[in-house]
């Protein structure tokens, strides 16, 4: 990164000081229900809910934060993790800011392939329910101190079957990594429907893997009526 691109970076990074997600914000991202997202919008400069149907996934100035599936799975743990409702307010807030760098950060090693994806699944009826999650993932199986690669991991509802959900996993290869393998999986009520591996190298494949997994949340609609 140059000097100017670290400025810049840094510049952004910080452009969220007088906002804050607060307790009306998450409470409206639970009213607003599956596909309700809280994005750092770098035009205005605040955080604010609003529908991932709404988002532009190739905008690099609106950044998904905090999901309703975010939210939902949190609140499953309200007491044990957080113990009030405030304290767990000012988590998610501490986090949406603090990680504001990072998430720029992770945001510009996303490949095209995966925001391609994400664009036609929005197309095809699937709305993004959880923020992008990014965590390193170890080359090797249990070595956990050695070689590691960037990892993103994302939800997915059905529009018109909030029930239905889709889960990828897409490796982010850096300089000299090999790509690896995305992971897809579909349940409904949260109980598997099916999952498969396959490598996404281009647009035209994220395009066709998101048909297929329209294609197949389709059938398994037609198998359960």
């Amino acid at each position: 990164m140059t000097t100017h691109s670290r400025r810049l970076h840094d510049a952004m990074a910080t452009y969220f000081d007088r906002s804050e997600v607060t307790s009306k914000m998450l409470r409206t991202l639970g009213n607003i229900g599956p596909g309700g997202m809280i994005v750092a919008d770098f035009r205005q400069k605040v955080f604010r809910a609003t529908h991932s149907r709404t988002l532009g996934h190739g905008d690099d100035l609106t950044l998904p934060v905090f999901g309703y599936g975010d939210l939902t799975r949190h609140l499953d743990f309200l007491e044990e993790e957080y113990g009030t409702w405030e304290d767990f307010v000012t988590a998610v807030d501490s986090t949406a800011y603090e990680g504001m760098a990072e998430r720029i950060d992770d945001h510009n090693a996303t490949r095209f392939e995966v925001i391609r994806m994400r664009m036609r699944l929005q197309e095809l009826g699937f709305d993004m329910n959880t923020a992008p999650s990014y965590h390193r993932r170890s080359l090797t199986p249990g070595h956990y101190r050695g070689p590691s690669a960037l990892e993103v991991r994302e939800t997915y509802t059905d529009r018109a079957h909030p029930h239905v959900s889709v889960m990828l996993k897409h490796p982010l290869p850096e300089k000299d990594q090999r790509l690896g393998l995305s992971l897809i999986k579909i349940a409904d009520h949260d109980q598997h429907v099916k999952s498969w591996p396959k490598y996404v190298p281009h647009q035209f494949i994220a395009n066709a893997q998101a048909y297929l997994i329209r294609e197949r949340v389709n059938a398994h609609l037609a198998r359960t009526r």
